[in-house]
């Protein structure tokens, strides 16, 4: 693969869908790297492991000057909906406090592993002035650190701030995947989450295509992003 400007880490390919399409990947050390004309795009798998496994792999395929977390992300702030998208001008690792810088933009992430708790988001919002949250943003942040890349992070809301998720942490394998047949036969089970299953569902496709088109404008357009070499 040709050397690239941008390196775009995801976790799920369900969050890059819309730019992806039906393009093929090459699987290396079990990250899914996908070449575009301007960014190479690793998908690594759920949570800061595969997350920190997946930047380094892109990294070293494409040598970018430019590293970007791209995804979906819970909104903290009551002011974000369903569909926003923004660019992070800070990351904070729940788990240890450290904050790491960006390129610039609105929004504070927060990364934790537990996402999908209402209670758990305002505590976040109230210790680090949070705006969102999500699983990988904090891992990356500190592999662009590591490697003296510039880093960058891009952000779509898929559950608003008070929006009651099924507990979908136990549905991922030691892989970073998302077992959709198990969650799938343990909504079944449950009917108390069947309505929010459709809820998830239309609110991430929204959330994808608006996280997409934007991707695709700031590689397409943006002077901050198209300079480097």
């Amino acid at each position: 693969m040709p050397r690239k400007a941008i390196a775009i880490v995801a976790a799920m390919p369900v969050e890059l869908a819309p730019l992806l399409g039906k393009m093929q990947s090459q699987q290396v050390d079990g990250v899914d790297l996908f070449e575009l004309p301007k960014a190479m795009v690793a998908i690594g798998g759920i949570g800061e492991k595969h997350a920190r496994r997946a930047a380094e792999v892109v990294i070293e395929h494409a040598q970018p000057w430019l590293l970007v977390s791209a995804g979906l992300a819970g909104a903290i702030s009551p002011k974000l909906k369903v569909g926003d998208v923004g660019r992070i001008r800070e990351v904070v690792d729940v788990s240890t406090g450290e904050r790491y810088s960006t390129r610039g933009g609105e929004w504070v992430l927060a990364t934790s592993q537990d996402v999908s708790d209402a209670a758990e988001k305002q505590s976040l919002l109230t210790k680090y002035g949070a705006d969102v949250v999500d699983m990988e943003g904090a891992a990356e942040a500190q592999v662009a650190k590591e490697r003296g890349l510039e880093f960058a992070a891009v952000k779509a809301i898929s559950d608003d701030a008070a929006f009651v998720m099924p507990p979908l942490n136990r549905f991922i394998d030691g892989n970073g995947r998302f077992d959709t047949r198990r969650f799938l036969f343990y909504i079944a089970l449950h009917p108390k989450w069947w309505t929010t299953l459709g809820k998830i569902r239309k609110n991430s496709q929204i959330a994808a295509t608006n996280l997409c088109r934007a991707l695709e404008h700031l590689m397409g357009g943006s002077s901050q992003w198209s300079t480097g070499y």
